[in-house]
């Protein structure tokens, strides 16, 4: 059964004083949890025990820890995500690959995505309705970047905007989690280029164009 997690995200912004302050600690519980024991180890039961927020409240907001693992995420996200603007789309997606950086290797969103990407493969019927959202919400920004690109000249105006992301995205995501290499802002600075790379427009030529230089070839030679 896919459990509906988006009626948390959508109660969100109407939330009193008191229930702001109990979906608090409950985040914060379940931050401290993942930093030090890992998503495995994260139940319900131990969020409710270290923050003090009675399980059953913990379920009517969130319905799986993934639910809840989906809120972290997305609040560290919001708060340290921002569009860019910088007039230049390969500065703009630095400049956001960087943050990303920054969020999954020092902050708890990093564990906090891989235990999403663990429960998705450990329970597949949660997999439409939960990654349908997550994904729309993180992609956002980006999104945003490449299509302001295309309406400037900058890219192609057919441009696969989902594809870019998830060439970009899914590189990043696979250095967290196979840790082969350095998850950091040199690869994704070189990662941005090359995906760039292939959807720039072509500068326009003025004129007709530069001519083709032709050899001619010398008296007496043989063509």
């Amino acid at each position: 059964m896919t459990a509906p997690i988006s009626r948390s995200r959508a109660a969100v912004s109407t939330l009193p004083d008191g229930a702001w302050n109990t979906r608090a600690r409950a985040v914060a519980a379940a931050g401290r949890i993942l930093r030090r024991d890992g998503y495995a180890r994260l139940t319900m039961e131990r969020v409710a025990a270290d923050s003090g927020v009675a399980k059953t409240t913990l379920y009517r907001r969130w319905p799986t820890k993934a639910a809840l693992c989906m809120d972290l995420y997305l609040a560290v996200a919001q708060r340290e995500l921002r569009d860019p603007d910088s007039g230049e789309v390969g500065r703009d997606l630095k400049a956001i690959a960087a943050t990303v950086v920054r969020l999954q290797t020092g902050t708890v969103a990093g564990p906090a995505l891989i235990g999403l990407i663990a429960e998705t493969h450990l329970n597949p019927d949660t997999r439409g309705a939960f990654l349908a959202e997550f994904a729309d919400r993180r992609r956002a920004v980006t999104r945003l970047v490449l299509r302001r690109a295309i309406a400037r000249g900058e890219l192609r105006p057919d441009t696969d905007v989902d594809l870019v992301i998830d060439a970009i995205g899914g590189a990043v995501t696979f250095r967290l989690l196979q840790r082969h290499a350095p998850l950091s802002t040199a690869f994704t600075d070189a990662l941005v280029d090359l995906v760039l790379h292939g959807c720039r427009a072509t500068p326009r030529r003025g004129g007709t164009g530069a001519r083709r230089r032709t050899t001619r070839p010398s008296p007496g030679s043989r063509t």
